[in-house]
């Protein structure tokens, strides 16, 4: 979708923003171990969508986290598909790459139909 930055009393701010139907999701959420999903998705991120009701809502709110992520990061140092989002004990969601959580808040927003992110560094 879209990369902006701009300039902090701290420096540089980068911002990543994302969007994605849940749709498209909806046919991977019967099945923890489809290929597509082990492809995309780490299995700590897999077993988090799977405790609720309706995954392919968490699934593609996870997905817009790390493309939101990554475009906020750099998407050539930090591809989508090697980070990580992990919720802390209260819920909020925070990215990781190799066992390193990484500079970057993220905020997750959906509903039955949409899925959205917002990143910033």
């Amino acid at each position: 979708m879209a990369t902006q930055s701009g300039r902090t009393a701290q420096g540089t701010c980068n911002i990543g923003i994302d969007l994605v139907d849940v749709s498209r999701f909806r046919r991977f959420s019967r099945n923890p171990r489809h290929a597509f999903l082990k492809k995309v998705f780490s299995a700590r991120e897999i077993l988090y969508c799977f405790q609720y009701k309706k995954p392919s809502i968490h699934l593609a709110g996870i997905f817009a986290a790390k493309e939101a992520a990554s475009k906020a990061l750099g998407t050539a140092r930090f591809p989508f598909a090697e980070l990580e989002i992990r919720h802390a004990k209260d819920g909020t969601p925070h990215v990781w790459k190799n066992g390193r959580k990484l500079p970057v808040r993220v905020s997750i927003a959906h509903t039955r139909t949409m899925a959205a992110a917002v990143a910033m560094r």
